[in-house]
């Protein structure tokens, strides 16, 4: 269950991620650098997969996954699809992503959907597995998942987008807080007994400046300006200068 919105000019882009999760599950780690391949990579970590949802990398590009609940499962053991976002997230290009896409093992994962972004591009790849299809395509924003009335959720949420005056990015930080208190299972900040919005991940991508914001708990009441400067990290961050191995799956 998750929301996740772009905005995309001359600059560069920028991607806004709403997180949804069950509240019994263990939270997030915030985002951590590794180098994979070569390549550095900014990530949340999931403890439960120990993957992710969401990547930016030093060459500018962007991965993000939403769970397609809708598909049909594949049958035998599965890999955790956060395993898939590492994997792919060494990427410098669109069409390396596409490449290595098509090399997958899609059997080995249930549904989802893959939105993949680089800079000075701007047309978004949105790679589909359904269980059992396969599909690219160029992404619309904003998109939406979730294993509890999709179509129901998806009008809603998209009500809301459509609503809003949106003139500069600044504007989607509105759009990821929306909380309707008696529309609160399908308000883009999500509420319901078992599940809610868990975090929020803005990345930014410019020629002069790659960062990943991530604010733990729920938009409507975290996303505030302090929580956005405090909670930003880039590539040159003194926290982040740890180089691990993303290969040897060590953290």
């Amino acid at each position: 269950m998750c929301s996740v919105s772009w905005w995309i000019d001359e600059s560069g882009y920028q991607l806004f991620f709403n997180r949804d999760e069950q509240k019994t599950r263990t939270p997030a780690l915030s985002p951590q650098s590794f180098v994979l391949q070569g390549t550095q990579v900014l990530m949340p970590i999931d403890p439960v997969g120990k993957g992710s949802w969401i990547s930016l990398n030093e060459a500018g590009v962007s991965l993000c996954l939403l769970n397609n609940y809708q598909g049909k499962t594949p049958s035998g053991q599965l890999t955790s699809r956060g395993q898939l976002v590492k994997q792919l997230s060494n990427a410098i290009g669109l069409a390396q992503i596409e490449w290595q896409f098509a090399q997958l093992d899609l059997q080995q994962f249930a549904p989802f959907t893959l939105l993949a972004f680089e800079l000075g591009n701007s047309k978004v790849r949105e790679f589909q597995w359904d269980g059992e299809n396969a599909s690219i395509l160029y992404a619309q924003s904003p998109h939406f998942s979730s294993a509890v009335a999709l179509d129901s959720v998806t009008a809603y949420r998209q009500s809301v987008y459509d609503e809003l005056t949106v003139t500069c990015a600044d504007d989607l930080l509105l759009f990821h807080s929306q909380h309707h208190p008696e529309q609160s299972h399908f308000s883009v900040c999500m509420h319901r007994e078992d599940a809610q919005t868990v975090s929020f991940t803005r990345i930014q991508a410019s020629q002069n400046d790659l960062q990943m914001t991530y604010v733990a708990g729920s938009p409507c009441m975290h996303l505030t300006p302090q929580a956005l400067a405090s909670q930003s990290h880039g590539f040159q961050d003194n926290g982040f200068q740890e180089k691990v191995s993303l290969v040897s799956g060590s953290y």
